[in-house]
């Protein structure tokens, strides 16, 4: 028979074992989501030594979609890792993330490890009746650490109010003050998710610098005045638009996450747009009721700020909300492209970067954007001045051109960005939605892909495009109309609405490099932009648009038709272009028919698929027609 000898251990051994319990760093015996290494190093800020061991004792509970939390149970076990020598600060962190006192206990506890050894350490004990309360809750770790990271930011806000301050002690402007540096709230939390450690001074810093503008100081000035009422309009249905979405991802934490590659506000900015375009009148009412429609002389920014949110918590309905949600669910489905969309508006149209002063009546073709501080209330959206030059860190400069919503750009200074939706429904539905949001003349759209590698094939190479395929792009999101004396035009083209540069180079398509993470160049995709569209009010079908458009880019692998070099001739796409569009042609139905078999071959790439789905079919069948319906409006003349 053989006897077991107990392993005799060193000293130090021994006082290490007694330290991880009681001294100033200890051991900590993790069973849940912290035995993931890289959930770790997210909330640590660095890589920590582990090992496997076993609890004795003491029961794991694993309830349906809930916290995972542990139980004394004579006769159980459970299997772990322990978490060595984490700092007083450290363990703080933890405590702060898992609710320690509310949800569970830390206690003094013994491992075995894999040899057999004890380990004195601590762990998290169920608070069985609070954790109840979680049961059936379907929980995921970045719900969990972007709520643990929003107490956090939300303590040092709190921090920054004192007695005198007017949101100290007042629930509804301290909500006001969160919404005022929401942009900033969530530049922090996107810092800690891409893994930047951000210390309570720097946070203290960032929201000191944020502060609103004085707005007497813009109703007094004669130059903006004109303008006031427009613009504080404006703030008020984006600062409504913002709570909504915000009142979405508290409500519906399921219903809108996506995968870190997207957008993280994607699906909420869909469904607060829905809610309030449906709501557009009453929400008029109410912004008129309430002067929040106009400059009200002596009345703050925070001010606007709570009246605006009084407004979006008056028309707020849960169950209206979780409708839509269900509606957005029963419609939504994947593709392999990730998709971006940058949108412009202007009562201007093509003159909105030429503005003379005061042209614009309404917003001065947004010049006082910055003054307004409007890049906070609309970086949801993407919100920026497009005026056809280079975006500035810090967006100070002040220019007359486009409003733009650039959906998924985060940062518009530093140009990071990610795709929206990977489904051409939804992105067809949030550009509808936000046209009508909006209010503003639509002027043109952008629309990107991802381009992929497929076995080792690029999508984007420097193959010639064939001129009846340009022609059926345009028949499909050009803007054919007829000119003042009668003659049919493809509008954005023969208007030089695409010469956005110094050289007047036809800037069709163009080959771009997105990135998410400030210099990290791993963070980069391969991206292209088709910048020819026409941006339309009323419901659009654009699902058909991008279909063509992913299906022709991946079976042609297209060239770039862009800015030329300096001394350059331009390109003959773009030659055909200029003609086509100031006398365009009819096709033949061979042309047709041999884009359509590109774009079909195009979309089996895509899905790697022999044939096309039921969807895929009718979605080729609606493009079929729309040529067929456009070419013959054409070859009327």
């Amino acid at each position: 028979m053989a006897v077991s000898v107990k392993k005799q251990r060193t000293p130090e051994e021994i006082r290490a074992a007694w330290n991880g319990a009681r001294g100033e760093n200890i051991d900590l015996f993790v069973y849940g989501t912290m035995m993931s290494s890289r959930h770790v190093k997210l909330l640590l800020n660095r890589d920590v030594e582990s090992e496997p061991c076993t609890l004795f004792n003491y029961l794991k509970i694993v309830p349906p979609g809930a916290f995972f939390f542990i139980v004394r149970q004579n006769g159980a076990m459970v299997r772990g890792r322990l978490l060595k020598d984490l700092s007083p600060d450290e363990i703080a962190r933890l405590d702060a993330f898992e609710n320690e006192g509310t949800l569970y206990y830390r206690v003094p506890v013994v491992v075995r490890n894999s040899d057999g050894l004890r380990r004195r350490c601590q762990t998290y004990v169920g608070n069985v009746p609070a954790l109840q309360r979680s049961f059936a809750k379907e929980i995921h770790f970045e719900d969990r650490y972007s709520q643990y990271i929003e107490r956090k930011i939300e303590q040092v806000l709190e921090e920054e109010l004192t007695p005198e301050t007017p949101a100290a002690g007042n629930l509804l402007a301290r909500q006001a003050l969160q919404e005022l540096m929401s942009l900033e709230k969530d530049s922090l939390l996107e810092s800690h998710f891409d893994g930047d450690y951000i210390c309570n001074y720097i946070m203290s810093q960032t929201f000191r610098e944020t502060r609103p503008p004085q707005l007497n100081r813009l109703f007094e000035n004669p130059l903006i005045r004109p303008y006031a009422d427009h613009y504080m309009e404006f703030i008020c249905r984006h600062i409504i638009f913002n709570q909504i979405a915000s009142r979405v991802r508290t409500d519906f934490p399921d219903a809108v996450r996506v995968s870190r590659k997207y957008f993280r506000h994607g699906i909420s900015i869909l469904l607060s747009l829905m809610y309030c375009n449906r709501f557009r009148s009453r929400i008029s009412e109410l912004l008129k009721e309430r002067e929040l429609d106009r400059a009200v002389p002596g009345r703050s920014y925070r001010e606007y700020a709570e009246g605006a949110i009084l407004v979006a918590q008056k028309i707020y309905d849960k169950a209206i909300m979780r409708a839509k949600a269900s509606y957005l669910e029963s419609n939504w489905y994947s593709t392999p492209t990730p998709l971006g969309a940058e949108l412009e508006f202007s009562s201007l149209g093509v003159r909105a970067v030429y503005a003379d002063v005061g042209e614009d009546p309404l917003f001065d073709s947004f010049y006082w954007f910055n003054d307004f501080d409007l890049q906070r209330r609309l970086w949801r959206l993407g919100g920026h001045v497009d005026a056809h030059r280079t975006i500035t860190p810090g967006g100070q400069a002040r220019y007359r051109g486009f409003l733009e919503y650039a959906l998924g750009r985060f940062n518009i200074g530093a140009d990071l960005s990610r795709p929206l939706f990977d489904c051409p429904w939804a992105m067809s539905r949030v550009i509808n939605e936000a046209v009508k949001f909006c209010g503003l003349p639509p002027h043109s759209l952008h629309i990107s892909m991802e381009m992929p590698r497929l076995s080792g094939r690029p999508m984007i190479t420097e193959n010639r495009h064939k001129e009846s395929d340009l022609a059926c792009l345009l028949l499909l999101g050009g803007d054919l109309h007829h000119d003042e004396e009668g003659v049919l035009r493809e509008w954005r083209i023969f208007n030089n609405e695409l010469d956005t540069n110094s050289q007047n180079s036809l800037n069709f398509l163009d080959r771009k490099h997105h990135y998410s993470r400030a210099n990290d160049e791993d963070s980069g995709s391969d991206v292209m932009e088709y910048k020819f569209l026409r941006l339309h009010s009323g419901n659009q079908d654009y699902a058909k648009v991008i279909a063509a458009l992913k299906g022709y880019q991946f079976a042609s692998g297209g060239r770039p038709i862009t800015i030329i070099r300096q001394g350059q001739p331009e390109l003959p796409e773009q030659t055909f272009l200029r003609e086509w569009a100031k006398h365009p042609q009819a096709l033949s139905e061979a042309e047709i028919e041999h884009f359509i078999e590109k774009v079909e071959q195009g979309i089996k790439l895509e899905f790697n698929s022999v044939s096309l789905d039921k969807r895929n079919r009718k979605l080729l069948d609606n493009i079929l027609s729309t040529l067929k319906e456009r070419n013959q409006y054409v070859a009327k003349g």
